[in-house]
């Protein structure tokens, strides 16, 4: 509904050198339809809990619109005294204030706000919540009149399922830093396209958040403010702002003509910390004269402390979210979502919230052919396979392996619960669930900074590393690695600033990484692990074996499992190849710092294939007697059929 009947502001017609423009702003009302918002809303007022009885009414008297437009109206550019007024029209769902311009504007980028006085004689001034262009400055909207309307061109070849993914997780500022100038940061990302799909192979980008927030300072897009809007610090070019959406549809046609599937961080359980700053974030907040009686913000499940919720106890908000959703989905021919902090709105036994936004986004793709459309929630906590289960998600961020590796890194030991990580899809069913399994990402520091971490020396320990990024590319699930993890980037992160404000910094790729000693080996690796994962599809499988036992500390009798004493850990894993054929694996990981003979173990005899090292072995007795397993290192072996 909100860009089907193109809430905010939209150019009338396509002429690409003038139009003129319709404003509209919608508010739900229960009273047209029922279903929108609740009656009622406990509140904390003046350290006493209130029942609102007059909830979802904004109690607004008029509004106005200003803006760089007005001159040609024959007015003052942002002045709101003569600022033109929006009527109130009757809607089925509530009702819409609505202006047009009576004259057509030139082909341009323009900004506006909207002046709300309210019944009680206060007035702000704010952004549009619909609106799909944010503004230079002070939170304004903005809409074009001309500018050039790409079609995002579609996925070459078959959009595949997430398990088939290796996917890169690219923070567009970072990302962009070193190299981009006055460009466009959605521009700047193309030039590094095929590096991302030649030297290193990934077939799938997460973008993080490209939403826009409410300032211009650097971000990490979590706190969003304009669901429809593409963030002006990312899409603005020097001379070009009519082009804000154009430069997001290019990225995404360059990613697609290349397989590569694009990805989208949405955060849909809160918005910024709007509760104390007046007039400031997510307008709808502020759109309401008594802002406790939005229905769109309200704490509907968890809470994530300094950050403002959505309400899906209510219809308009779930509706609001979804058709952000689609929007996305429809307009740009994103591949996927991921789905930020599920855990806060995601209520037992409830189907409002994360069910139902996920259940209208499966039954969307399907009715528009979207084939594999990947849902994949951030939900930290014990819960989360049973969510997955339970709901349409594909998929979810699996801790799990992160864990393992960075606390191994630190203490020099590995943990047996290692074999849990690397059985990553246990709980879930066959088919296209699957879990999505990293080192790290951008809440954490990068794993070449674990490494070495201990002695002060990041990613001079890099070759520590190997082994877990073996692991990560052999066990079953989505891939995901984190920008610049491929040759070495080691910042460090703080887990938890304790309400400093101190972790969303920028950390920028530094490029010169790539070629150095240590940047060329590990791009090597990645590039090679992207390789073989992709060219096995029994990898990708969800078959595992051994399980993990409590209390084991050396392999079964079968020779598999772990031995942590020595640091090493032996696994099966099997799955069909495109013909249906058996493919079988045999891993040998060396998390240690000295070499190691054992016995390896196989499921048949003959001649199995090192992919990682390239060499081939007969085996007779399904072992190889007495190998020497490198340090910080592994082999991976395969035969068909």
């Amino acid at each position: 509904m909100y860009m089907l009947e193109k809430f905010g502001a939209w150019q009338v017609g396509t002429d690409p050198d003038q139009g003129a423009v319709e404003f509209n702003l919608f508010f739900p009302d229960r009273n047209c339809d029922p279903s929108q918002y609740e009656a009622t809303r406990w509140v904390e007022r003046g350290g006493a809990r209130w029942q609102v009885t007059d909830f979802g009414d904004p109690k607004i008297e008029s509004i106005r619109v200003v803006g760089s437009f007005q001159h040609h109206l024959g007015l003052t550019d942002w002045d709101e005294t003569s600022a033109p007024a929006l009527t109130r029209q009757s809607h089925p769902k509530g009702w819409v204030w609505r202006y047009q311009t009576p004259v057509e504007l030139p082909a341009d980028f323009y900004e506006y706000k909207y002046v709300v006085r309210f019944e009680n004689g206060t007035q702000r001034t704010l952004g549009d919540p619909c609106s799909r262009y944010g503004g230079r400055l002070n939170q304004n909207s903005a809409f074009v009149i001309g500018g050039s309307r790409p079609i995002v061109r579609p996925l070459d070849g078959p959009r595949q399922p997430l398990r088939d993914l290796v996917v890169y997780e690219l923070m567009i500022d970072d990302f962009t830093d070193e190299y981009r100038g006055e460009r466009a940061p959605l521009d700047a990302v193309r030039d590094k396209l095929d590096y991302l799909r030649n030297q290193l192979g990934v077939n799938a980008i997460l973008f993080m958040p490209w939403t826009a927030w409410w300032n211009d300072r650097f971000n990490w897009g979590y706190d969003p403010y304009q669901y429809f809007s593409v963030e002006y610090r990312y899409a603005n070019a020097l001379g070009q702002p009519a082009e804000k959406l154009s430069w997001l549809k290019h990225l995404i046609s360059a990613c697609h003509d290349r397989g590569i599937h694009v990805i989208m961080d949405g955060v849909f359980n809160h918005v910024g910390d709007i509760r104390n700053q007046e007039g400031r974030g997510f307008p709808y907040y502020w759109l309401y004269q008594e802002v406790d009686t939005c229905p769109y913000v309200g704490k509907f499940g968890g809470e994530f402390a300094g950050l403002s919720d959505l309400d899906y106890h209510n219809g308009c908000t779930q509706e609001f979210i979804r058709d952000a959703c689609f929007y996305w989905m429809d307009e740009f021919k994103i591949d996927g979502i991921r789905f930020d902090n599920t855990v806060n709105f995601y209520v037992a036994n409830e189907q409002r919230g994360l069910p139902k936004l996920l259940s209208d986004i499966r039954q969307h793709a399907a009715e528009e052919g979207h084939s594999h459309f990947s849902l994949t929630l951030e939900h930290l906590d014990m819960s989360a396979v049973s969510v997955v289960k339970q709901t349409s998600a594909t998929s979810y961020w699996n801790n799990e392996l992160y864990q393992r590796c960075f606390d191994s890194l630190w203490n020099g030991q590995i943990d047996p619960r290692i074999l849990n990580a690397i059985n990553s899809h246990a709980g879930l069913p066959d088919g296209e669930q699957t879990p999505t399994i990293y080192l790290g990402n951008h809440d954490h520091s990068q794993v070449a900074w674990q490494a070495g971490a201990k002695e002060s020396a990041g990613a001079l320990r890099w070759w520590r590393t190997q082994p877990y990024a073996v692991a990560l590319f052999t066990s079953p699930g989505a891939v995901l690695i984190q920008n610049g993890q491929e040759f070495g980037e080691d910042y460090w992160l703080m887990e938890n600033d304790e309400s400093s404000n101190r972790r969303v910094k920028p950390r920028p790729l530094r490029w010169d990484f790539v070629g150095d000693s240590i940047g060329s080996k590990l791009l090597a690796l990645y590039h090679k692990l992207i390789q073989i994962r992709l060219s096995y599809p029994g990898l990708r499988s969800p078959n595992v074996y051994p399980a993990y036992e409590p209390g084991q500390s050396g392999f079964n009798a079968s020779g598999y499992g772990v031995d942590t004493a020595r640091q090493l850990v032996v696994f099966h894993r099997w799955g069909a190849n495109e013909a249906s054929e058996l493919q079988r694996f045999t891993i040998v990981l060396n998390f240690s710092d000295q070499s190691h003979r054992i016995a390896i173990p196989f499921a048949a005899n003959g001649t199995w294939h090192d992919l990682l090292n390239d060499r081939y072995d007969n085996v007779y007795d399904y072992r190889l007697p007495n190998q020497e397993i490198t340090s910080n290192w592994g082999r991976v072996y395969v035969r068909q059929g």
